[in-house]
Order: C-alpha cells, then structure tokens, then sequence
C-alpha cells in the first residue's frame, strides 16, 4: 500500500479537502472543503450547535455523536482546543439543526477521507 495513499487520507481529516489539494486535484479539494467548512461554521455560529465529546463518558449516544463530530478534524481540534463550540445553547430553536449540521459535516468527512485514500491507492481517479 502506498504511503502517500495514508498522508492524502490523514490531510483529508486534518484539513478538509487537504487530501485532494496534496493529489493535485485543488478544485474536488476546494468543493470539498467549502461544503464541509461551510456547514460546519453554520452549524456552530448560525444555528448554535455544539460538539459532542466522544470520550465525555456520557451516554453511548453522546458518544457516537462525538465520533460523528470529530470527522470534522482540524476545526474540532481547534474547537476543542479552545472550549468553543462545546457547550449548550439548548434555548435556541435553531440548536438541533446545529448539532445535525456538525455531524452531517464531520460524517461527510470522513467519506472524504476515504475518497482520498482509494485515489490515493489507485482504486479510483
């Protein structure tokens, strides 16, 4: 298996769409990345959602929502980093959708991720 294949793979996670920008594919990375980005900033800032942490010890759902959530990569580290983005806005009407934004972003991530990888192999072009 080619290493480059696992660093296209790692960046996408890092960064979103970072794995195609390393592949000399900037414009799938720059779609990539706006969509993930983007629905990640609304998530958080225009629907207040919140990031689930998946080793919170909470309940398994909690936790499965954290795994979600950490799809997003480099933002959610960040995020967690600096303890935005985690705490409840429960008053808002708005705050479900949020948490939904996130972690439809960090699951559609993740698909990234893997797209990456199989170019990267050579499963796909």
């Amino acid at each position: 298996m080619k290493v480059d294949a696992w660093v296209s793979g790692a960046l996408a996670w890092l960064v979103p769409g970072g794995g195609h920008f390393w592949q000399g594919r900037p414009w799938r990375g720059l779609m990539f990345g706006a969509v993930i980005w983007g629905m990640c900033l609304i998530g958080l800032w225009a629907f207040g959602g919140r990031f689930f942490d998946p080793l919170s010890g909470g309940n398994g759902l909690e936790q499965v929502y954290g795994l979600f959530d950490f799809g997003v990569g480099g933002l959610y580290v960040i995020c967690w980093a600096t303890g935005v983005g985690f705490t409840d806005r429960a008053e808002l009407l708005t705050y479900e959708y949020g948490n939904v934004f996130l972690m439809v972003a960090g699951l559609l991530n993740y698909l990234v991720m893997l797209d990456a990888f199989d170019i990267g192999v050579g499963r796909k072009r």
